[in-house]
């Protein structure tokens, strides 16, 4: 009850298929550089990636330097998160190749 009183609990209807992470709000997580709700504070979407993906280097943002940051997991997790600047994952998908990733980038921020 507590998290629908405070708004954290809210979640958005993600589409048929998608991982349950997806319209969901992001913990406060653990990046190689920091933390996400400071990587958040730039007003821009957050791509997290496991730390040795070939999907997304991290500071590769293809063009999208103003809208977005790309981070990476301190963790092993292999996860690939896109957040919102609101701190609600856009898109997620455990083992993503590059071109998933680039197309829910172009879908999220642009």
């Amino acid at each position: 009850m507590l998290g629908q009183v405070t708004g954290i609990g809210f979640a958005y209807p993600a589409p048929r298929g998608a991982h349950p992470m997806t319209g969901r709000r992001v913990p406060d997580v653990a990046l190689q550089n920091g933390r996400l709700y400071e990587a958040l504070r730039g007003g821009r979407f957050v791509l997290i990636t496991p730390a040795d993906t070939a999907g997304a280097p991290a500071g590769d943002t293809g063009g999208r330097k103003d809208r977005l940051t790309v981070a990476s997991w301190a963790s092993d997790r292999r996860t690939t998160l896109l957040v919102r600047p609101d701190g609600y994952a856009a898109w997620a998908a455990e083992s993503a190749t590059a071109e998933e990733v680039e197309e829910a980038l172009a879908t999220a921020v642009g």
